[in-house]
């Protein structure tokens, strides 16, 4: 499908900022000076050629009470199928990649509290035949956000900001494609409770967007209240850091995205909240964490999510990171294969 230059404006829009109102759409279309109903009719046809997968909201896993990992399983070649089968079995597994090291098979799972994330990974290991496996847990988060820049707009916008790696914390942190997530993101264990309302209204709201003129309004009917109180209470999550935004999810390769490698990175401990944000602030990394590491077995301290048209791409955003930060040890791991890749579902 090709797209017009309001397709991809609307699907930018869908990613970094969309409205939280009665009438979103026909907000959008105001912005770009075009019909509610247009704008409907666009983002329609978009799904139905399978380039938005889903419109949400995104939720903070930790803040809301779940626990979340990376592993890393290295399995025998002739039972990668099968541990793959396996582990995509289990509910809270999201994603699950082949990628080409001796840890081949990389997933992430979400657990809710009462779980044990050494008990449930060892015993997935033990099911899938694994000769060994990583828990990689993050440490830290730099950034966090698959925004792919459909017009190149954000991406001028940054290129007027060189990074100077001598003054890292004047990094633009405030553009529409990159947010640096501070530890006091994180809701202290102790004082995250949610209420059996904000569970019913998670639910709900992590479901598929109804595109309507009113697409709040049957998800408010189920919940027994009004579109302004769920309006609200999707502020409030928000303000509460429960929830990181409400956006659209593409399949990335029909969107010209079709390349992604994981930049795993051996920095310095002392240079490693320097080299996180420079890392972030590059316009194709879409996450960027500092992770657990192994001592004399699993070094890589920091971890970036590079999604780029093509491969060549990928690989001169790898060196453009490795200038910059000075970082001489490091890898790419590319996805071989795609085994499975979902939205996480709470409190179901």
């Amino acid at each position: 499908m090709e797209l017009d230059l309001f397709d991809k404006k609307i699907l930018n829009i869908l990613q970094t900022d969309f409205p939280i109102s009665a009438r979103p759409f026909q907000e959008i279309g105001m912005r770009l000076g075009i019909s509610e109903e247009e704008v409907l009719n666009r983002i329609l046809n978009l799904k139905q050629e399978k380039i938005i997968r889903q419109i949400s909201a995104i939720f903070d896993s930790h803040n809301i009470g779940y626990k979340g990992t990376l592993a890393a399983f290295k399995v025998p070649e002739c039972e990668i199928d099968n541990a793959a089968s396996i582990i995509n079995s289990y509910k809270g597994v999201s994603h699950n990649y082949l990628r080409n090291n001796p840890y081949n098979i990389w997933f992430t799972i979400t657990l809710p509290p009462d779980k044990d994330f050494e008990e449930e990974i060892s015993t997935i290991s033990k099911n899938s035949k694994a000769e060994d496996y990583l828990i990689l847990p993050t440490l830290k988060l730099f950034k966090i956000g698959v925004n792919f820049d459909m017009t190149e707009e954000i991406e001028t916008a940054n290129n007027k900001n060189k990074i100077d790696t001598k003054s890292y914390a004047n990094v633009n942190n405030n553009n529409s494609n990159f947010r640096y997530f501070s530890q006091d993101d994180a809701i202290d264990d102790s004082k995250i409770n949610i209420s059996e309302f904000e569970k019913d209204c998670i639910r709900e709201l992590q479901k598929d967007l109804e595109i309507t003129g009113e697409p709040f309004k049957n998800a408010a009917s189920n919940l027994n209240i009004s579109q302004e109180e769920l309006l609200y209470q999707i502020s409030k999550f928000i303000e509460e850091k429960k929830m990181r935004r409400f956006a659209c999810v593409l399949y990335h390769q029909k969107a010209g995205f079709s390349y992604n490698i994981m930049g795993i990175w051996k920095s310095k401990e002392d240079e490693i909240d320097k080299n996180g944000k420079i890392m972030a602030s590059i316009n194709e990394v879409s996450h960027c964490y500092q992770r657990y590491t192994y001592p004399n077995k699993w070094e890589y301290n920091i971890f970036t999510m590079i999604h780029t048209k093509n491969e060549e791409e990928a690989l001169k955003t790898m060196d453009k990171i490795a200038e910059l930060t000075g970082i001489k040890d490091f890898s790419s791991l590319k996805s071989i294969k795609e085994f499975k890749k979902v939205r996480v579902k709470y409190y179901l």
